[in-house]
């Protein structure tokens, strides 16, 4: 059933699904008790798709309000809409998460550095192609004017919410995709809110890693066995869907391994992989060329460095790399 955009997918469970699965286009989940409470997961970066997600779910609430609010993670697409929730619903996320969305790029810079592509992005460089990628990872969104509202609960490993005569279990799986990715259970209904850890049709990023944290997290999510997971970003899935994620970081793994063991640098190790026939399977998958960001990552730490967030000059080569080979014609353009 659908409700303006969004989709039923559970006895009073609701989510507003934007299946390409673009840079922004990020899910978001209701989970309602009627006549008495509801729960929001995760908002969204662009101010008016987050007003429009917030004025079709009213009438779902109307004898329901939101008490309790989750964003699963840091990246500002699945929190920068927090505003539009209402100022007494409590949200929470994994005090890891917190941590980094106050060491995140707030709207403003990203706003800047969007801008700036638009502007110079067609000049040769590393710089002009990190920016100019920036700008396709805005996607045209309009982004608030300031850092939204921040979560005023954390948690470390599970919390357990009573969402009216609701239990909702939280569990943080991270770090994997980021310092602290957060999943939404909602056993009763058979659903789950994987948040960034299953992408469905959308090429996965691993910013923080260890790449093992996230194959242990994919088999906890297999575990449960839900009828409904909805992803970061998307079209709703199923164990399928999470297991062709992990035979695609497996594959990467693999692959990647080899040509880093070669010496190859993180751009032609893409180039390689991507001419591959093994490939294929994945190439159909939104924003391919993010493999390479993926690879960064996973290069950085076979350099012996630590699992971590990204410095904005690893940030800043990595987008480089993936608008470089977008112009050398090696991935279609979005």
């Amino acid at each position: 059933m659908e409700h303006g955009g969004l989709t039923q997918i559970g006895d009073a469970v609701w989510a507003f699904v934007r299946p390409g699965g673009g840079w922004g286009e990020a899910n978001t989940g209701l989970v309602v008790s009627p006549g008495a409470a509801s729960l929001v997961v995760d908002t969204v970066w662009d101010v008016a798709w987050a007003k429009r997600i917030s004025d079709v779910q009213r009438p779902l609430v109307a004898d329901a309000p939101v008490t309790e609010a989750v964003n699963t993670h840091s990246d500002g697409d699945h929190w920068w809409g927090n505003d539009t929730l209402p100022p007494t619903a409590r949200i929470t996320t994994s005090a890891a998460a917190l941590d980094a969305m106050h060491e995140d790029l707030p709207p403003a810079g990203l706003r800047a550095l969007a801008t700036a592509g638009e502007l110079i992005g067609r000049m040769p460089g590393p710089v002009s192609a990190a920016v100019a990628y920036s700008a396709r990872v805005r996607a045209g969104a309009r982004f608030p004017r300031r850092t939204p509202r921040l979560p005023d609960r954390t948690f470390d490993t599970t919390l357990r919410l009573t969402v009216g005569d609701r239990t909702v279990d939280l569990e943080r799986l991270g770090p994997c995709h980021t310092a602290g990715d957060v999943v939404v259970h909602v056993p009763d209904a058979g659903v789950v809110f994987t948040g960034d850890l299953l992408w469905v049709g959308s090429t996965p990023i691993l910013w923080n890693g260890p790449l093992d944290n996230w194959f242990a997290a994919l088999d906890r999510l297999i575990g449960w066995d839900a009828a409904v997971y909805v992803p970061g970003h998307g079209s709703t899935g199923t164990v399928d869907d999470l297991r062709a994620l992990r035979d695609y970081w497996l594959w990467l793994r693999d692959v990647g391994h080899v040509h880093h063991e070669r010496g190859t640098s993180v751009r032609q190790a893409t180039r390689e992989i991507v001419r591959s026939n093994e490939f294929g399977r994945w190439s159909s998958w939104h924003a391919p060329e993010r493999l390479v960001l993926s690879l960064s990552t996973l290069f950085d730490q076979w350099n012996g460095n630590p699992p971590g967030a990204p410095t904005i000059t690893r940030r800043a080569r990595a987008f480089a790399d993936a608008e470089t080979l977008l112009r050398e014609g090696l991935f279609r353009t979005p």
